[in-house]
């Protein structure tokens, strides 16, 4: 029997997916999915953002601050510039920032309807839309990330020495270490879960979860 099949009824009580996941890359122009609450745009060294809610945000850019790309999906839009992650939040109705390291490189983005994620050779960085907050975990000096897996309403990590999953209703990352010679089968992501099978457990990620759950 498939590891995940014990789940597939006790996922149709989380809730499903409404919007699409949209990743939109442009440092000089406005940036917005139709279905954004958030517009993006750069104007005279700033960074501007609208929505109903707000009205018009600016955050100043520094002198030598390139932007590298920006996008917004649903609460939340994302600026990516050569010194640090910025995020707007239409509910908290303000920007919000996190410095990068000296030489941090970021390598991934994702841009999701209440969330946004950014994965650097360093760290995991989560933008929560519904408060406008910056979450981090630190990757170890070998740990590499090797699947990621998302949907509207969490997201899973998958490295070499563990996995680390996020959620806008979480107080943060929530990791679970995989044992030396365990290995991963299979990821089922469906109906706001996310569950990963290895070769000595099943492990369930979502939402409405308090972080992971595990079944032998």
């Amino acid at each position: 029997m498939n590891a995940t099949e014990p789940f597939h009824s006790f996922a149709r009580f989380c809730c499903t997916t409404y919007l699409p996941m949209a990743l939109i890359v442009s440092p000089v122009v406005a940036t917005a999915n139709p279905q954004t609450e958030v517009a993006l745009w750069f104007e005279s060294g700033m960074a501007v953002a609208t929505s109903q809610l707000s009205g018009r945000r600016e955050f100043p850019l520094g002198a030598q601050e390139v932007v590298i790309s920006s996008g917004s999906s649903g609460i939340n839009g994302i600026v990516v510039t050569s010194r640090r992650l910025l995020g707007f939040s239409s509910r908290a109705l303000t920007w919000s920032k996190k410095e990068l390291d000296v030489n941090e490189k970021v390598l991934e983005r994702e841009i999701l309807p209440t969330f946004s994620l950014i994965r650097t050779d360093r760290h995991l960085y989560g933008f929560r839309g519904v408060n406008g907050l910056w979450l981090e975990e630190a990757l170890g000096v070998r740990e590499q990330v090797n699947r990621f897996h998302s949907n509207d309403y969490g997201a899973v990590f998958i490295t070499n020495e563990r996995l680390v999953g996020f959620t806008p209703l979480l107080g943060g990352f929530a990791s679970k270490l995989l044992d030396v010679h365990e290995r991963v089968l299979g990821v089922d992501n469906d109906s706001g879960l996310i569950v990963v099978s290895t070769t000595r457990r099943t492990l369930v990620f979502g939402s409405r979860l308090n972080g992971w759950e595990e079944f032998e």
